[in-house]
């Protein structure tokens, strides 16, 4: 039944396009009809695609590919660049639901652990992916013709791009497998940490690169510009996360279009005040979270009111892709995949070896770091923002990275799970009963001693097996990972 309303929104759309002017252009607004084509294609291609057991988000993509110019032309270039407004509220809407998942309470007695592996395999896998793409530039095309100074630059903000994980999938499937141990909690810990490690390292690569691509600032000018792209977008974003706590603490009732109002308007003016969106509402969400009781509610309010908004993002993603340059880059973003897992796989090793941890952890850790998703296509796509026509030709390969993950890592991480005998661990019954402890005795995790044993023989903290990381469950359901 999806095929045949998927086949006939395409005939519908086809024939809306046969109603053109002699100019060429839509009779009546081609963009509301490109928002209102995308939303159902998107939507039923992504439900097709789930019910072969693939991510939804690659239905989305594939839906926009299916009417960009390589292959139906459904969509006119004019309607694609009017919905680019989608990029910047999807974009702040991901970090900000990246930043409700931010509860650090629960994180501290796992933070030796999740502070090595995230140093040692997410920054050290950055600063290796970057030097990988600097190393077969010349094979590819947006990078062979730069100068050595701008390509190295260009090459490190991508290898940022490409290191980034996705939370939505490591719950995912935590959740399907009804998983719980050593390994399924730090893995969760360490790419919600990740989160906002790749933000950071990417609003500061991003800075640098733009600068050495002819911006013609003196240093002097540069660190200021760093300074304020980055202190700025924390503060301000601690204050948009302030307006949001009163606003759902004093106003009932659903808050989804409070949310999407005040995240496209922070979104443009941010923009046009050269602060940056992922990190102003990452420091919105981690502020709800930490220092409010509002981030459920926060949450709730996103998962309720932002998927016509990914619908739409993803869909204009897949739409800009020109497969003719992704063939080209096919290779390259094989090679990327493999250098990226082999990284990830190895640093974990290493910095879960460094912090004592568990050996199930030390062994398996490294294949929950693989996933990608949704922040990764933010990133992506704010780079073809912020670089253009070099941003969007690097867009094309980050899509083709993210799409080759999101197909093998969750199978990977989906046997690491079950080798390190921790699937079918969690039953309905205890996890009902770590809620309940934990609304019971909130500062029980403050209390635990990090030296007690996981096992006899493995110094591991107790909180890992009371159930105190519970919270770090709260996953990116609004963000169609899935």
């Amino acid at each position: 039944m999806r095929v045949v309303v998927l086949v006939a929104l395409i005939g519908c759309m086809a024939a809306a396009r046969s109603f053109t002017a002699e100019d060429g252009l839509y009779v009546g607004s081609s963009s509301a009809l490109a928002v209102g084509y995308l939303l159902l294609s998107a939507f039923f291609m992504g439900s097709l695609l789930k019910s072969l057991n693939l991510p939804r988000l690659t239905g989305y993509l594939l839906a926009g590919m299916l009417a960009g110019a390589s292959l139906l032309d459904l969509i006119p270039h004019e309607a694609l660049d009017n919905l680019s407004v989608f990029t910047g509220v999807a974009v702040s809407l991901i970090a900000l639901t990246a930043g409700t998942e931010l509860d650090l309470r629960p994180m501290r007695p796992l933070m030796k652990a999740i502070g090595w592996v995230t140093l040692l395999a997410v920054v050290g896998g950055a600063i290796g992916l970057g030097l990988f793409i600097f190393a077969i530039s010349p094979w590819l095309p947006f990078l062979s013709e730069l100068a050595l100074v701008p390509r190295f630059a260009f090459a490190m903000t991508l290898g940022v791009v490409l290191s980034a994980q996705s939370p939505a999938v490591v719950v995912a499937l935590r959740t399907e497998l009804a998983a719980d141990g050593p390994l399924v909690r730090t893995v969760l810990g360490i790419v919600v940490i990740a989160d906002l490690v790749v933000i950071l390292l990417f609003t500061l690569a991003s800075a640098i690169a733009k600068s050495t691509l002819g911006a013609g600032e003196s240093f002097g000018l540069l660190a200021a510009h760093i300074s304020w792209e980055l202190l700025g977008s924390v503060a301000f974003g601690v204050g948009i996360g302030v307006v949001l706590a009163v606003y759902l603490r004093r106003v009932p009732g659903p808050a989804g279009l409070f949310v999407l109002m005040l995240a496209f308007i922070v979104a443009e003016v941010g923009r046009r005040a050269s602060l940056d969106p992922l990190l102003l509402f990452l420091s919105a969400g981690v502020t709800i979270r930490n220092a409010t009781a509002q981030g459920d509610r926060l949450h709730h309010a996103i998962e309720g009111a932002a998927l016509p908004v990914y619908l739409v993002f993803f869909a204009v993603a897949g739409a800009t892709i020109h497969l003719d340059v992704l063939a080209v880059l096919g290779l390259p973003a094989l090679a990327i995949v493999l250098t990226r897992a082999g990284l990830f796989v190895a640093g974990a090793r290493v910095g879960a070896r460094i912090a004592a941890a568990p050996e199930v952890v030390r062994r398996f850790a490294g294949f929950g770091l693989l996933p990608q998703a949704g922040l990764a296509l933010a990133l992506a796509m704010s780079m073809q923002s912020a670089f253009g026509e070099l941003g969007a030709q690097a867009a094309m390969l980050a899509l083709g990275v993210v799409a080759l993950n999101e197909l093998l890592a969750p199978v990977a991480y989906r046997w690491a799970i079950v080798r390190a005998g921790e699937a079918g661990a969690a039953t309905a019954e205890a996890m009902h009963t770590t809620e309940t402890t934990r609304a019971a005795e909130p500062t029980r995790a403050a209390e635990a001693s990090p030296f007690a044993p996981f096992a006899e023989g493995d110094p591991w903290p107790t909180a890992v097996v009371s159930g105190d990381t519970a919270p770090l469950d709260v996953a990116v359901r609004a963000t169609p990972s899935q």
